[in-house]
């Protein structure tokens, strides 16, 4: 396991991540496509950028090509994951991300009115 945290003008951030050396997505390519795909110096900064992102739920780091990879989906990793030795995959614990997860609840509020006229008429 790994801690990841980053402090901007106290806006604290962190994740655990699980580790898992030599393996990637089998699923990348097609079925659970990443959300973001760039080039970084660093492993480092992949983690940040998922820190970041608070959909992303696992990274891939290509060591030859400096390519990371964000998810947002991962299905059962242990069964979709494919050895590749030059990367580096990293799925975020649930219930790690401080601050906590978002959730999103929608909330709808009607309002009826009514008006009247009334005109009086003499004469």
């Amino acid at each position: 396991m790994y801690l990841v945290a980053q402090s901007v003008l106290g806006d604290m951030r962190s994740f655990t991540l699980s580790l898992m050396e030599g393996s990637r997505f089998q699923c990348a390519g097609t079925t659970c496509p990443p959300f973001a795909t760039f080039s970084t110096l660093n492993i480092r900064l992949c983690q940040t950028s998922c820190l970041n992102s608070i959909q992303c739920k696992a990274i891939t780091f290509h060591q030859s090509t400096s390519r990371c990879d964000l998810f947002n989906e991962i299905l059962n990793s242990n069964g979709t994951m494919l050895v590749d030795i030059n990367t580096v995959t990293l799925i975020v614990i649930t219930g790690t991300r401080i601050p906590a997860e978002l959730t999103t609840t929608s909330t709808t509020t009607s309002t009826t009115s009514s008006s009247s006229t009334s005109t009086t008429t003499t004469g």
